[in-house]
């Protein structure tokens, strides 16, 4: 966690209504050690406050508070709406915060991936709420990123949740550049224009089941739709820009991965979504992530984090 601070704060929003918050200090010396989570349009922020819980919904709020019911059946547009409603600087959870979290979880995080536990351990358990889902922040400091109470809880399982920022078009892989999805004005709908298309040589990045299983990452042609492990997935391009890594489309160790990676080259768009749920046992985990989906799905197994900016640095 270099150049970074992390600590537990109550955040209020424009009703007065608190949130329960890890506040991540930029502490970089310079723009160029700073996280790339910091940047938003080409504005430095100073903190970035991230929701310590799976989100729930109050009047058409979003809040993160302990022991509380993850918001689910919501679609990905109601959840951009409940966060932007707080007010200024609030916004769903982006890829970039995610990839911070994602980044800084310690090896060995748990979380309810078997209906109210942890596959691997049923002593590891949380207060079961609906559907195999656990009230939120009541499993064990091993659920938590930081292996603390202090940290962020449920970031493996529970529910998968929505990310701003990232989509395939027709199989094709589509993001907003550094930190822009957090923009208050950011056009997150089908039709922005915000969204730009990852390019490998002169061709577009798509992301497809292969002819004879697994899936692969490629710019020939994709059509159809799978769900495998990250081992399962072939990088078949002419160069591999950085992007993909920053995007979690390329991760450590993958070869090596049981964690989901799911995607429908065939939807008009698919939304993504991240970290496994109460069903997903092994196939859970910070970089299990699924381009499967429209914006207009709904399930009970998919929540939201949100998301709020700080000031801009002043160097």
């Amino acid at each position: 966690m270099s150049n970074t601070k992390e600590s537990i704060v109550l955040k209020y929003d424009n009703v007065g209504i608190p949130s329960v918050m890890v506040k991540v200090e930029n502490t970089a010396p310079t723009p160029e050690e700073a996280d790339p989570m910091f940047f938003v349009r080409g504005v430095e922020y100073d903190a970035i406050y991230l929701s310590q819980f799976i989100n729930t919904v109050i009047n058409g709020r979003a809040y993160s508070l302990p022991l509380q019911d993850p918001a689910h059946m919501i679609f990905m547009d109601d959840a951009i709406a409940a966060c932007r409603k707080k007010g200024e600087g609030w916004h769903l959870l982006t890829w970039p915060e995610w990839d911070y979290i994602r980044r800084n979880t310690i090896d060995g995080i748990h979380g309810n991936t078997c209906g109210g536990h942890y596959h691997g351990d049923e002593k590891e358990q949380g207060t079961v709420s609906n559907y195999g889902r656990t009230l939120t922040g009541s499993g064990p400091a091993s659920w938590f990123h930081n292996g603390t109470k202090t940290g962020i809880a449920d970031v493996v399982g529970d529910v998968w949740k929505m990310i701003a920022g990232i989509r395939l078009k027709n199989g094709v892989l589509e993001y907003i550049r550094d930190n822009g999805a957090a923009a208050p004005d950011a056009d997150l709908s089908e039709n922005s224009k915000e969204f730009v298309t990852v390019i490998s040589g002169d061709k577009p990045v798509k992301i497809g089941p292969c002819p004879n299983g697994g899936m692969m990452i490629t710019t020939g042609d994709v059509e159809g739709w799978n769900a495998v492990h990250r081992r399962e997935v072939k990088v078949d391009l002419p160069e591999i820009p950085n992007i993909l890594n920053s995007l979690g489309i390329i991760a450590e160790n993958m070869e090596e991965s049981e964690e989901w990676f799911a995607a429908d080259a065939e939807l008009d768009e698919a939304v993504l979504i991240v970290s496994g749920c109460y069903d997903n046992t092994s196939n859970a985990g910070p970089s299990a992530l699924s381009l499967y989906d429209p914006r207009s799905y709904v399930s009970a197994n998919i929540g939201f984090f949100s998301a709020c900016l700080g000031n801009p640095v002043i160097r």
